[in-house]
C-alpha cells in the first residue's frame, strides 16, 4: 500500500511539468520553406558552398535556438529543396519544381540564381497567386539573380500583382556594376595602374555569352566608360562550353590590354584563370567570377588563381560583422569533407542564410501566417544580417547605396576580393575594396607584370628615398589610425612597421627596365 501511495505521489509531482511539456509540444508546429538551388551550375554539389548549405545552416541555428515565435506559437522550419534547373537550362521544369514546392505546402520560397530559370519560377508563382486572396499568397525571395528587370518589370510596374516578390540577394545588376565602376574608377585605375602605364590604361572585356552580360559588355566597350585614364581596346564573348581560353587571352594581350574585365557565373573560369596565370599574360584580371568565390576554385585551378580579383560577399573569414565570422566557421565546420578543400560559402549561401534571418524577423513581427501582414513586415523592417544592415527598397529590391571605395553606411553591398598568399604560403580571399575597413588590404600586382610593385610606393619605376619617406610617414599606423596608408603595409599584416621597412630596404636602388611600363 505504501508503495502504491509513493508511486501516486511521484506521478502527481511530475504531472505539471509533463503537462507543460505536452502543451509545448502541441503548440510547436512546422513551417515549410521552399528552397530552389542551382544544381550543376557554379556551386556543383550544393553542400560545397551554395544556397542549400546556407539554408540548412540557418535552419539548424533557428530550430536549435527558439524556433520562430509566431503569435505565441513556436514553429520549427522544415526545408523542402528542389532544383531550379539553371544548367542545363530547363524553364518548364523550373516552373514545375516551383509549383511542386507550393503543392508541398511551402508558403515562402527562397531561390533564383539564373535569370531565365528565376523568371520561369516567379511567373509560376504569379499565376498561382492570381487565384488566391491577398492573405494567402505565396511569398518569393530571390536569392542569386541580380538582373534589375526581375524586380523593376514586376513589383516596379504592378505593385498589387507582384507585391509578394522580393530580392534578398544580391544587390541588383546596376549596383553590382556601380561597385565595379567605383572600384576601377575610384582606385584601381587612377591610383595603381595609370601611373604604371603613363596615365592611360588599355583594357579588354571578356564575358560569358549569357543574357545578363550583354548590357555590361556594351557599356564597358564604349569610349570613356572607365574615365579619362582608361580606354577599351578589346571585347569578346565566350560560348558556355569554352575551356580553352588561350586564344581569347592572346587576343587581349595583342590588343595592348593591361587590364582584363571578366563577367562569369560558370565554373569554366577555373580554366580561364589558370591559363592566364600559366601564360603570364601582361594584364591584371578583375570583375565578376562567381566560381572564384569558392575554395573548390583553388583545387580546380591547382592554386593558379593568385592575383585574380572578383566581386564577392566577403573574403576568407572576413569580420564584416561578428555574425559573419560565426557563420563562416560553422559553415566550414559542418560542410567540409576530409581530404578535400574546406567548404567556403559562396554568395548564394550568404544570401540563403540572410533570407532565413529576414523571414524569421518578419514572421515574428507579423504575428501570424498572413501573407499581407508578412509582406508589410518585410517592407518596414531593417535588421542586421551577415554582411551589414538589410532593408528593402519601395519596389522590394535590396537597399544598397555604397559603391565606391568607402563603406560608411554599412548597408549590404558587394566587396572586391583578391586571391593573395598569406604568411603561411596558402591562398586566401583578401578584401581590397572597400579600402576603409580594418580588414582591407592593398591590391597586389603580379610580379610578371611589375616585380617591384609591392615596394614601389610612389609608383615611379624606382625604389628610392621617396618610397622610404612614404613608408616613414605611415610608420606605426594601422587601420583606423590617422596616418594609415594601406600601400605602405608591404607585407599586408595590418601594421606599418620594421618588417615593411626591411622589405623596402631589400630592394633599394632597383628600378624597372622601362618606365612607364609598355
Amino acid at each position: 500500500m505504501e508503495k502504491k501511495i509513493a508511486l501516486l505521489v511521484a506521478i502527481l509531482l511530475v504531472m505539471p511539468p509533463l503537462l507543460a511539456w505536452i502543451q509545448s509540444a502541441e503548440a510547436q508546429q512546422t513551417l515549410k520553406i521552399g528552397v530552389l538551388v542551382p544544381y550543376n551550375l557554379v556551386q556543383g554539389e550544393a553542400w560545397r558552398g551554395g544556397a542549400e548549405g546556407g539554408a540548412w545552416l540557418a535552419t539548424w541555428d533557428i530550430n536549435n535556438a527558439t524556433g520562430i515565435n509566431i503569435g505565441g506559437t513556436r514553429y520549427k522550419i522544415e526545408l523542402v529543396i528542389m532544383d531550379e534547373c539553371a544548367y542545363p537550362l530547363n524553364e518548364e521544369q523550373a516552373r514545375a519544381n516551383t509549383l511542386a514546392l507550393i503543392q508541398a505546402g511551402c508558403k515562402i520560397i527562397v531561390g533564383g540564381f539564373r535569370t531565365e530559370s528565376t523568371n520561369a519560377s516567379i511567373r509560376a508563382v504569379y499565376e498561382w497567386n492570381q487565384d488566391r486572396p491577398d492573405d494567402e499568397k505565396v511569398i518569393y525571395l530571390i536569392n542569386g539573380a541580380s538582373t534589375d528587370e526581375l524586380i523593376t518589370n514586376t513589383v516596379g510596374k504592378d505593385y498589387e500583382g507582384w507585391k509578394w516578390l522580393f530580392r534578398i540577394n544580391p544587390i541588383n545588376s546596376t549596383m553590382l556594376f556601380k561597385n565595379t565602376l567605383g572600384w576601377l574608377i575610384g582606385y584601381l585605375i587612377p591610383k595603381k595602374l595609370a601611373p604604371m602605364y603613363g596615365g592611360l590604361v588599355k583594357y579588354g572585356v571578356l564575358v560569358e555569352d549569357y543574357e545578363w552580360t550583354k548590357k555590361i559588355q556594351g557599356y564597358l566597350s564604349q569610349p570613356g566608360a572607365l574615365g579619362p585614364n582608361a580606354t577599351c581596346v578589346y571585347s569578346a564573348r565566350t560560348p558556355p562550353e569554352t575551356v580553352n581560353f588561350d586564344p581569347y587571352l592572346r587576343e587581349a594581350a595583342n590588343s595592348g590590354s593591361r587590364l582584363l574585365l571578366i563577367f562569369y557565373t560558370l565554373p569554366t573560369t577555373a580554366y580561364l584563370i589558370s591559363q592566364w596565370y600559366q601564360g603570364q599574360y601582361p594584364f591584371l584580371i578583375c570583375g565578376i567570377d562567381v566560381y572564384a568565390q569558392s575554395s573548390e576554385f583553388l583545387k580546380k585551378t591547382g592554386g593558379l588563381c593568385e592575383y585574380e580579383m572578383t566581386e564577392d560577399f566577403a573574403g576568407t573569414r572576413t569580420p564584416i560583422t561578428p555574425l559573419a565570422v560565426r557563420f563562416w566557421d560553422n559553415f566550414v565546420g559542418n560542410f567540409s569533407k576530409p581530404g578535400e578543400p574546406p567548404a567556403w560559402p559562396v554568395y548564394t549561401a550568404w544570401g540563403a542564410y540572410n533570407a532565413f534571418l529576414t523571414i524569421k524577423a518578419a514572421l515574428e513581427t507579423a504575428g501570424e501566417l498572413n501573407s499581407t501582414k508578412i509582406i508589410q513586415a518585410l517592407e518596414s523592417q531593417e535588421i542586421w544580417v551577415l554582411n551589414g544592415k538589410a532593408r528593402f527598397t519601395p519596389i522590394h529590391d535590396v537597399y544598397s547605396i555604397s559603391y565606391g571605395v568607402l563603406w560608411p553606411d554599412k548597408y549590404t553591398r558587394a566587396v572586391f576580393i583578391q586571391w593573395q598568399k598569406g604568411a603561411d604560403g596558402n591562398l586566401y580571399k583578401v578584401v581590397v575594396c572597400p579600402i576603409d575597413q580594418p580588414y582591407s588590404r592593398k591590391t597586389m600586382i603580379p610580379p610578371w607584370i611589375y616585380p617591384l610593385a609591392d615596394v614601389d610606393l610612389k609608383i615611379d619605376g624606382i625604389i628610392d628615398v621617396f618610397d622610404a619617406v612614404i613608408l616613414a610617414a605611415a610608420a606605426g599606423s594601422y587601420p583606423g589610425h590617422p596616418n594609415w596608408n594601406m600601400e605602405a603595409d608591404i607585407n599586408r599584416d595590418g601594421i606599418v612597421d620594421i618588417f615593411d621597412a626591411v622589405l623596402l630596404a631589400g630592394k633599394a636602388g632597383q628600378q624597372a627596365p622601362q618606365w612607364p611600363l609598355p
